[in-house]
């Protein structure tokens, strides 16, 4: 009576448990953080170019102190021109949580970015709060489709 209960229960985890593609690598398991360690790559060589490809055509991203960019062509023309006049140094995701259902992944977390301008001056690090949803695109990759950044308040003294 055992070793059938035994077989069926191996048979029943066996068609439970979630399949895995050749685009879908067992380390990828959310698809928003396989994009977020992309961005920081991106950053990290500040790639103006690297970060917008991360987004769909019709994302929506919204940093601090501005109004949402929409669509990939004005997400583009902020990374560059933010780009241009600054030279990140450090870059980094923390404290993220992430949760994926089929072909949308979310999550939220911490992150901290730290720039120097080119055109001289002190270096100055951003540390905020994001929130992000990505979604599946036909071709098996994933683009963010909505990316949120907020600044923490200054700590108190």
């Amino acid at each position: 009576m055992k070793k059938p209960l035994v077989a069926l229960l191996v048979a029943c985890a066996a068609f439970a448990a979630p399949t895995l593609s050749a685009k879908e690598p067992v380390a990828a398991k959310h698809g928003l953080q396989t994009l977020d360690a992309a961005w920081v790559k991106a950053m990290l060589a500040n790639d103006a170019e690297a970060c917008a490809a991360l987004y769909a055509d019709d994302a929506v991203l919204v940093l601090p102190g501005t109004p949402a960019l929409k669509g990939k062509k004005a997400i583009s023309e902020a990374y560059a021109g933010w780009l241009k006049d600054n030279k990140v140094t450090d870059a980094s995701v923390s404290d993220a949580h992430y949760r994926s259902a089929g072909e949308t992944s979310s999550g939220w977390g911490a992150y901290q970015v730290t720039t120097v301008p080119k055109a001289g001056g002190a270096p100055a690090t951003e540390v905020g709060t994001w929130c992000a949803v990505a979604a599946r695109q036909k071709d098996g990759s994933w683009k963010y489709v909505s990316d949120h950044a907020a600044l923490d308040p200054p700590a108190k003294k």
